[in-house]
């Protein structure tokens, strides 16, 4: 069976998953954590973005992960108990509720990102701008189609009816 674009695309992206879990080092006390069964992918995926773009408002969080307002408080609730992020009031809005990486975790935080996002910074330089900036607009428009698709509605005209 001859591969198309979309083939090499969907092996491409399942050998860049093989490489990425292969590249990851846990920090000791997130490795404990999930080893306990206490700490599941949803949480590591909402302390990456609190890690990546906080400070936020657990709203915030819920939009950028894609969760109900509640189902991310639940989860900050839980990294808060496990002592990971801490939650106070938005001085500017007393109702909403801050979240950010807990201060005895900032710097392992901090050295974790950077090795995940160093091998991405030097693919980026290799490309130049130009292809770069064509990759990441790409997967701004992979991502959108792959979220409706999920929600059960195509965006775009597929092959077939572009052709």
């Amino acid at each position: 069976m001859p591969r198309d674009d979309a083939t090499r695309l969907l092996l491409a992206f399942a050998r860049l998953a093989r490489a990425s879990r292969r590249q990851v080092t846990m920090p000791a006390r997130l490795a404990e954590l999930a080893d306990r069964g206490d700490l599941a992918q949803r949480h590591l995926a909402a302390l990456a973005i609190v890690a990546v773009e906080g400070p936020l408002t657990v709203s915030e969080l819920a939009r950028r992960a894609g969760l109900a307002r509640t189902t991310a408080s639940l989860l900050v609730t839980q990294l808060a108990d496990a002592g990971l992020v801490e939650r106070h009031e938005d001085a500017a809005d007393r109702r909403r509720t801050v979240v950010s990486i807990a201060p005895e975790h900032r710097a392992e935080s901090a050295a974790v990102l950077e090795s995940k996002v160093a091998p991405l910074r030097r693919a980026l330089a290799r490309m130049g701008e130009e292809q770069a900036a064509a990759l990441l607009e790409g997967l701004e428009i992979l991502t959108e189609e792959l979220e409706a698709e999920a929600e059960g509605r195509a965006l775009g005209a597929t092959m077939e009816e572009a052709g």
